[in-house]
């Protein structure tokens, strides 16, 4: 039975991890309504404000490659401290920026230093709970994560609506603060010293290792896909409702239903979790991509238009509700898999998923304006390529497995032969 006290310290660590692992999203997409605001503060093209999003992409991406192996070295604890630090103070350089130099600048920073609490925040999960304890944990955090992309955008504007926009950097630096002071004086390190590497160089070696496994590129494949489709379908989806004739205020709601049915999916797998493996979820997650995404193909296919195109907003949520089984699933198994290498494994994981996702976007940009065939075309491709690659990968991984058994055998074989002789020698 839980004492009050303990459910008090999971309650802690469950906030703690939500902030570590949304905090770098919900940074992202906190300024998209104040954009047009920025622009005019500092007397700069649209554009330019636009382009600190690609900058703070590229610090993600990058800051996570990097946290992951320095954690396996030196702890979780004081990089995500380091990491954090740094977010809440290049949040408020945003927040009082007088140039768009600086304020690039600061978005930068400030995902080089969200980057710790994203990546770190998996590892974390990995460290302290054992695999079908780790996927329900990854099940309760990412629904968190998946619906901050929705509610960030909508803080954002009544901050900038109402106060100004840089307000919303004064919220993310007070959040970054408060997730910082709870980590230093409630939250242990979950790295134990004699699991850590020697050095960082022992450590850096274990991105090679990951790279030649097989498992490794099965699970990254699955969140490749995942958040390739996902975000190749956001940034050309916007033109196909433009060209349904929805103004772009109807618009914006029309991603409801893509956040509920993610964490719908999320929550299935985490219940489910517990019952059949992990493998077998992923196939399932697999599954309602691919149906989602025919459906999509097929509503492109018929040239339907408006209200019957609408359906898109049934057909779509069907593909996340399997992503809802791809990205935690996916990143458990990933990262407990190799644990030795937690926090690299999930570093790696989460730049290649990133550069997916940006693939995704520039992909998705080439298709024809407004296109609902061509959008269907690319999400079944992704789909397809999830399933085979997934196929591919874990039939090597097996293959593997099967000749490192045969390999032990013959060398314990040999190694009985050695014997058997030597004590015929000594007779």
């Amino acid at each position: 039975m839980k004492t009050a006290s303990t459910r008090t310290s999971y309650a802690l660590l469950l906030a703690v991890l939500c902030s570590l692992n949304a905090g770098g999203l919900f940074a992202s997409d906190i300024n998209l309504p104040g954009v047009p605001a920025t622009a005019r503060a500092f007397d700069a093209p649209v554009a330019s404000v636009q382009w600190t999003f690609s900058a703070f992409m590229i610090g993600i991406a990058v800051s996570q490659a990097v946290y992951g192996p320095i954690s396996d070295a030196y702890g979780r604890k004081r990089v995500i401290v380091c990491g954090l630090g740094l977010f809440a103070v290049a949040s408020l350089v945003c927040a009082v920026a007088p140039t768009i130099e600086v304020f690039g600048a600061g978005r930068l920073l400030q995902a080089l230093g969200a980057g710790s609490g994203m990546v770190l925040g998996r590892a974390v999960i990995s460290d302290l709970y054992e695999e079908q304890d780790a996927a329900r944990m990854f099940a309760t955090v990412m629904p968190i994560v998946g619906v901050s992309p929705s509610v960030a955008p909508l803080a954002g504007g009544y901050l900038t609506t109402y106060v100004s926009w840089r307000a919303p950097f004064v919220v993310t630096a007070l959040v970054g603060l408060v997730t910082l002071l709870v980590m230093v004086t409630s939250i242990p390190e979950s790295l134990p010293s004699e699991r850590r590497s020697k050095h960082l160089g022992a450590t850096l070696k274990g991105y090679p290792m990951l790279l030649t496994r097989p498992l490794f590129w099965a699970y990254t494949v699955n969140l490749a896909v995942a958040y390739g489709g996902y975000f190749g379908y956001l940034a050309a989806s916007p033109l196909v409702f433009e060209k349904m004739g929805l103004a772009t205020e109807t618009i914006s709601y029309c991603y409801i239903t893509v956040s509920v049915a993610y964490v719908a999916g999320n929550l299935t797998s985490r219940t489910l979790v517990r019952k059949r493996p992990i493998n077998q979820l992923l196939w399932m997650g697999h599954g309602f991509f691919l149906a989602g995404a025919l459906m999509m193909l097929g509503l492109g296919l018929s040239g339907v238009g408006t209200p019957w195109g609408l359906l898109v907003l049934v057909f779509m949520p069907v593909m996340t509700f399997g992503n809802g089984f791809l990205l935690p699933l996916s990143m458990s198994a990933g990262v407990t898999t190799f644990r030795s290498t937690a926090g690299s494994a999930s570093g790696l994981m989460g730049a290649l998923q990133l550069l997916a996702a940006s693939l995704g976007i520039f992909l998705s940009s080439r298709l024809p304006s407004g296109d609902l065939f061509a959008l269907g075309w690319f999400v079944v491709a992704a789909a397809v390529v999830g399933i085979s690659a997934f196929a591919l990968f874990l039939s090597w991984a097996v293959r593997q497995e099967r000749i490192t058994e045969e390999w032990i055998e013959e060398i314990q074989g040999d190694g009985d032969r050695v014997g058997d002789r030597e004590g015929v020698i000594a007779e």
